[in-house]
């Protein structure tokens, strides 16, 4: 069914106007239901940030405190860089009376790690933590898996000590794993909360707390350096080993430390969904709404608009048997109009019968005018005939010969309009090939040798304009078959008649072939008079004259008619070729 058929029925456009007076309220509960899971999101992804924060207190305040002490001994330490014994000693009391921290140092701007808590002094001139450094002097945290002056675990805090834009040096705090494990909270299953990690700015892992297997709880690294972007927020990833969780990042130092948290998405992913079933309420009522409509209005009534349009069209159609009434169920509006259809259908097979009695009446008459003008023409022509038998002029029995032809082209027009079936239309080939064959006839010795091809295409002619177009036919044929003559190179003459549609009317042309100087013979005499004033009469453009193309040379009359012409309903024909 075509789209816009479909979008012009009764109930598409019910829908549509039920569907708009809905959408207000359905907008109204579907924002509200949304409003309302976005609260409890909020409210869910505040509490989980909190529960995360919470977890890493102990190892947020050690490092802190590890931070804010790098950042007291940095000055002391630049004081002291000239002396490297009285520097180490003075680390040295500082890692005793803290207890918390495996190892402290000072590393000088050229790399070199002279003042120690404890241990050899270290080279790091060429590591690329320093050039990273002297390129953005920023505090930072680091792991190593293993300490190059405390051989374990460690956690470093890097405070580079700036003065007047230009960095002077390190002081660099370690803090062995083992004191994060002592001071973590241990995990709790039952809240979801399974593993807490602490990152630093570029995404790696300081120390982790709950479980121990990384790759199911954590998301790569690529992952965690997204979620570093947004600097804190919930995350639904997979994790390494594609298992669907939800994570949480605090932002425990400005651009420095963040807690990452990993939940169990089987306690806390339908949280962060939303109901889709109470945002589909509103969908279902609509449904609902229309297939109760549609049914609604199916009943009462489609079916009875189908019960009368199947008659209308039955009655379009030619059947004039009585309408078949609706039954009392109907709507009385609709009653009402098949009532008013049924009185309308009488009324018109009435007036059919009587207007189909004065055609059949006036189409009689008329075919009976055509016989009998038919019949009179053909008397004036044996009349004729008997009237060149007398003379013994051969000049005025020629001339006869010409009245006594177009008389019977006349009288083989209105021979054919009798047997017509229709007068209102009345299809050319028809009369064209009528008055070839007559033609034909009478000039049997003169074509008897001449090679005729014709292309006539049905077309409809109305019958003010028939008669004239057929006796211009028939003036240029008898002119063709006097004329025509063989060309060089050919053993017969030809001639070859054309009828076609052309745009919104049509064009008859006649083409002989003939000599160069024969061509001047054709181009006067009382046909051309006639062919002019025929064409003059219903408004056609007449065009005549020799042509010379590949066919060769040969007088050619082309008759153009624009008004009162349309297509047949009958198929186009072939090219018919036939040599008499």
């Amino acid at each position: 069914m075509p789209k816009r058929v479909f979008s012009n029925r009764l109930v598409t456009r019910l829908s549509v106007v039920l569907t708009l007076a809905l959408v207000p309220l359905g907008a109204i509960a579907i924002y509200s239901e949304y409003d309302g899971w976005q609260r409890q999101r909020a409210v869910l992804e505040a509490n989980l940030i909190s529960r995360t924060s919470d977890a890493v207190q102990g190892q947020r305040a050690l490092l802190g405190s590890a931070m804010d002490a790098a950042r007291v001994l940095g000055p002391n330490l630049l004081d002291l860089s000239d002396d490297p014994i009285a520097c180490s000693d003075y680390l040295a009391d500082f890692i005793d009376q803290t207890g918390l921290y495996a190892f402290a140092g000072f590393i000088s701007a050229q790399g070199q790690m002279d003042c120690v808590s404890s241990g050899e002094r270290q080279d790091f001139s060429g590591s690329d933590g320093l050039e990273q450094t002297r390129k953005d002097p920023r505090p930072n945290f680091s792991f190593q898996p293993l300490g190059s002056v405390t051989r374990q675990p460690v956690v470093l805090v890097n405070f580079p000590v700036v003065q007047e834009g230009e960095l002077q040096g390190i002081v660099s705090i370690s803090i062995s794993l083992a004191t994060f494990q002592l001071i973590s909270t241990p995990s709790d299953p039952d809240t979801g909360l399974i593993s807490v990690v602490l990152v630093n700015a570029k995404g790696h892992t300081l120390t982790a707390s709950g479980r121990a297997d990384s790759a199911e709880v954590l998301p790569d690294e690529d992952r965690i350096d997204r979620f570093l972007t947004k600097r804190e927020g919930v995350f639904i990833a997979p994790s390494i080993s594609e298992s669907e969780r939800v994570y949480t990042l605090v932002e425990l130092a400005p651009r420095q430390l963040y807690a990452l948290g990993s939940w169990s998405s089987d306690v806390t992913r339908a949280s962060f969904t939303p109901n889709l079933w109470r945002l589909a309420f509103p969908v279902l009522m609509w449904i609902a709404s229309v297939g109760a409509l549609i049914l609604s209005v199916h009943y009462l009534v489609v079916r009875h608009l189908r019960h009368i349009n199947a008659q209308l069209r039955r009655f379009a159609l030619g059947n004039r048997a009585e309408f078949q009434r609706l039954p009392e169920d109907a709507p009385a509006e609709l009653r009402e109009i098949d009532s008013t259809f049924s009185k309308m259908a009488r009324l018109i097979r009435r007036d059919e019968i009587e207007r189909e009695a004065a055609l059949q009446e006036k189409t009689v008459l008329l075919k009976e005018v055509h016989h009998r003008v038919k019949n009179n023409l053909q008397l004036i022509a044996s009349i004729l005939n008997l009237q060149m038998r007398r003379l013994q002029d051969a000049q005025a029995r020629a001339i006869l010969k010409g009245v006594q032809t177009r008389v019977r082209a006349l009288a083989s027009i209105h021979r054919t309009l009798y047997e017509e079936t229709g007068v209102s239309k009345v299809d050319a080939t028809v009369f064209l090939e009528s008055i070839l064959r007559d033609n034909l006839a009478l000039a049997a010795t003169q074509s008897r040798n001449l090679k005729i091809s014709t292309q006539l295409d049905p077309v409809i002619i109305s019958p003010d304009k028939i008669i004239p177009v057929a006796l211009l036919f028939s003036e240029a044929l008898t002119n063709a078959l006097k004329y025509a003559t063989a060309v060089a190179g050919e053993d017969a003459p030809e001639l070859s008649i054309t009828l076609r549609t052309e745009g919104h009317g049509i064009e008859l042309c006649l083409r002989n072939s003939c000599s160069a100087a024969n061509s001047e013979a054709t181009d006067s005499g009382l046909g051309r008079e006639l062919m002019t004033a025929f064409a003059l009469q219903i408004g056609a453009e007449l065009d005549m004259g020799a042509v010379a193309d590949e066919k060769g040379s040969g007088w050619q009359i082309r008759l153009r008619l624009s008004e009162g012409t349309g297509e047949s309903d009958a198929p186009l024909s072939d090219t018919e070729s036939k040599t008499t």
